[in-house]
């Protein structure tokens, strides 16, 4: 007989470059979930393996099987998952061919907000304000066939040149700083300021070797980051007065995730006016790409501007994460969010 608990498979690591802040989040909310449900922990490593109790698994009907044809049936899966091959769709449809309900956007959606370039183009369409960019495709410049490693090499000068000539194009465009990041990861991987075109060259190239999309968008000066969270399920629906995020220099992965800890503000102080506006275009945003049970919407404030910057699909639940303490303060405690997001995705 089938324990009565509810048996979610907790998903985590991936193959992409932030499974280290998969696993963070993984440690984080285990314990809590341990206390209501039956927990599968089924691990993707780096070579796109995915290991469940120490054994070799792969996605089934209803569940996992391992190499041995033993079934593993489950109520659903929480794919803890953040980036490529985690955040981006791919996870989300083999769950799906598995007939595996799940937390999180579906396969659509999850794709379309991955890449920064298409959803900023998408809320520019809608009317919220964004900062303009420059994309640079590594397939569009033929690069495809070449190793992204070797392209400062002389053999691929040609090629060189012709990021080069995009970089031209930014700097004649926006001037100087300017901010490259690839278009798919997240947790500031890749992503650097350039104060001059060696430095804007050098960014791009080291850009595309962590992803074949990078884009090139001015760098304002002064600048606040901030975020609204959204929940929605069993009947409960929140988007949150905005957060802030708080840290000297350049907000990268290392100083996020091992160095530093950022200050984090859950209420941030803005003006009314900025925070209704911040939940309006999130909502839009929210209804116009079909997004589910939960994602972190992020805006810039320089000045008296208000940009649009990226959304998060699947925000991260280590301890300096800010969107389940953004949630917590409009009143629905972590525990209570993971366990009702839990439940909505076995409903389904």
């Amino acid at each position: 007989m089938r324990n009565e608990k509810i048996c979610v498979a907790l998903i985590y690591g991936g193959r992409g470059c932030e499974s280290a802040v998969s696993i963070l989040g993984m440690e984080h909310i285990m314990p809590i979930l341990k206390e209501r449900f039956t927990l599968l922990p089924v691990f993707i490593d780096r070579d796109g393996r995915w290991h469940c109790n120490g054994r070799v698994v792969y996605p089934a009907r209803g569940g996992f099987i391992t190499e041995g044809g033993e079934i593993i049936a489950v109520d659903c899966a929480l794919p803890l998952l953040h980036g490529d091959f985690g955040e981006d769709g791919t996870v989300q449809g083999a769950l799906e061919c598995a007939f595996v309900p799940y937390v999180g956007c579906d396969v659509m959606a999850s794709a379309i907000c991955r890449d920064k370039s298409v959803v900023k183009t998408i809320a520019a369409s809608l009317g919220i304000p964004t900062l303009p960019h420059i994309p640079i495709d590594k397939r569009a410049e033929n690069l495809a066939e070449n190793k992204a490693e070797t392209l400062v090499d002389d053999k691929n000068e040609t090629l060189v040149k012709r990021i080069a000539e995009k970089c031209r194009s930014a700097v004649e465009r926006f001037g100087f700083p300017l901010f490259v990041k690839p278009t798919r990861l997240g947790s500031s991987i890749g992503a650097m300021a350039a104060e001059d075109e060696q430095c804007l060259l050098s960014a791009v190239l080291d850009a595309l070797k962590l992803c074949d999309r990078v884009m090139i968008e001015p760098c304002l000066v002064a600048k606040r980051e901030l975020e609204c969270g959204y929940f929605s399920a069993k009947g409960k629906e929140i988007f949150t007065n905005p957060g802030e995020i708080i840290i000297d220099g350049q907000y990268g992965y290392e100083r996020k995730y091992i160095r530093d800890m950022p200050h984090l503000k859950v209420c941030a102080e803005v003006d009314e006016e900025i925070s209704q506006k911040i939940r309006e275009y999130s909502r839009l945003l929210v209804d116009r790409l079909g997004i589910r049970d939960l994602s972190r919407i992020d805006f810039f404030l320089s000045g008296d501007g208000l940009y649009f910057n990226e959304i998060n699909t699947m925000p991260g639940f280590t301890d300096g994460s800010l969107y389940a303490k953004m949630i917590e303060g409009a009143g629905i405690s972590e525990s209570e969010l993971l366990f009702l997001l839990i439940e909505q995705a076995r409903d389904r």
